[in-house]
């Protein structure tokens, strides 16, 4: 068999899974992990109990990836998906699929956006697109930043929201955001401003429908945009309705293909606090734009100021600081002289104890993610991030997709 035609069986194999499994379904994930897609494919099309050797191997990895004891029963898994088995047919789905202009990304592909390992355990098990058939326009790590907020916007945030994605896809990055109304709709549309000036994808929507229903139907023409000049994605299979706990799992890869995230307007209890706090758990930065104090519009960005290592974002320059401070200008364009290494000391001996903990914890060349250096360093990763800040704004650390080391 060759390596295209064993490409070809994985892709049809996981197109199932993808309509076996729902994205909350963290055992469906750890059991790929444990028998690998063919074996859990096999096992539960086949309708055999499972040996006890894939029980152990699936409780096993289940255990390691932090499930409880009630998530790790396989017998109980296969009952679920197996319900499933008749809305199984891969081959048409991918056809079908075809004819959109789409297809289906899996992990054993090359352009498989690695920082999605990430969510392990709740990694996806493929992604259905429609747009650019290359995939060049897939998020590259430290070029994509995240805009997120609420469907019921003021002007004031819709303002902010177009202004921020479009000087952000002027300047060759990629605004990710989730194709419904309001702050997405807003996010995407200035990035789109900018199509021409982005050598890839100035914009991306992660859905969480199928990819081939254009939801919500107030945005179509916006969704079909967005394909032309960049991409949908989601990892539910053609044909899925969106659902509210399926918005909340796609927030999670939202957070994950971004580099960061940004919160331009949120209420006290909005959906995209979710994203942020996605993004915080696996070590992103998150930034917020303040508003009116007598807003409720914007209460749930003064919640993550408040609660959350986020920054405060104020335009596109501060966003992209959360990353690599892609639009800042230099010293030598200010006119200044760059800081040479005698000039850093000073702001080294001042430091306080924790933050010469983190600071020694930081590689020198290359980076890491905030959840080493918490272990290295002993203190918690809320701690961890806010202290990385600091020392950013101080020329002691760096930062590119969301791992650091020690500044240069």
């Amino acid at each position: 068999m060759t390596h295209s035609t064993e490409l070809q069986q994985l892709r049809l194999i996981r197109a199932d899974l993808s309509r076996l499994i729902e994205p909350g379904d963290l055992l469906g994930a750890t059991a790929v992990q444990a028998l690998g897609p063919g074996e859990l494919h096999r096992l539960i099309t086949g309708g055999t109990n499972p040996t006890a050797q894939q029980q152990q191997k699936v409780g096993e990895t289940a255990e390691a990836s932090g499930l409880g004891p009630r998530q790790r029963s396989l017998e109980q898994g296969l009952a679920r998906w197996r319900t499933r088995l008749g809305q199984l047919n891969a081959a048409e789905q991918l056809r079908a699929i075809g004819r959109l202009s789409g297809g289906l990304l899996i992990p054993e592909d090359e352009a498989w956006p690695q920082q999605l390992e990430d969510l392990h355990p709740g990694q996806p098990l493929a992604l259905w697109y429609r747009g650019e058939p290359s995939l060049r326009c897939l998020p590259q790590p430290g070029r994509s930043i995240a805009l997120v907020g609420a469907r019921e916007m003021t002007d004031y945030g819709g303002r902010i929201a177009w202004e921020i994605a479009a000087e952000l896809a002027g300047h060759g990055l990629t605004v990710l955001s989730g194709g419904a109304y309001g702050i997405d709709a807003a996010a995407h549309r200035g990035a789109l401003n900018r199509a021409q000036e982005c050598p890839r994808s100035p914009t991306l929507a992660v859905l969480a429908g199928g990819v081939d229903r254009l939801y919500p139907a107030g945005n179509e023409k916006l969704l079909r945009q967005i394909q032309e000049h960049g991409l949908l994605l989601s990892e539910m299979a053609p044909g899925s309705a969106p659902t509210k706990s399926r918005f909340l799992h796609r927030n999670r890869l939202i957070a994950a293909l971004a580099a960061a995230t940004v919160v331009v307007q949120a209420r006290w209890r909005s959906g995209a606090l979710s994203t942020a706090n996605h993004a915080l758990n696996i070590g992103r930065a998150v930034g917020a734009v303040p508003g009116s104090i007598l807003e409720p519009a914007s209460a749930g960005c003064h919640r993550l100021l408040q609660e959350t290592p986020a920054r405060l974002i104020t335009d596109a320059a501060d966003a992209a600081q959360l990353i690599s401070g892609h639009l800042e200008p230099t010293h030598a364009q200010n006119g200044e002289p760059a800081p040479t290494e005698e000039e850093k000391e000073p702001a080294q001996d001042q430091l306080t104890e924790v933050q010469d903990r983190i600071f020694d914890a930081l590689p020198v060349r290359k980076y890491t993610a905030p959840g080493k250096l918490a272990e290295v360093a002993g203190l918690p990763i809320p701690t961890v991030l806010t202290t990385l800040t600091k020392l950013q704004r101080l020329n002691l650390a760096e930062a590119a997709n969301g791992h650091w080391r020690k500044g240069r």
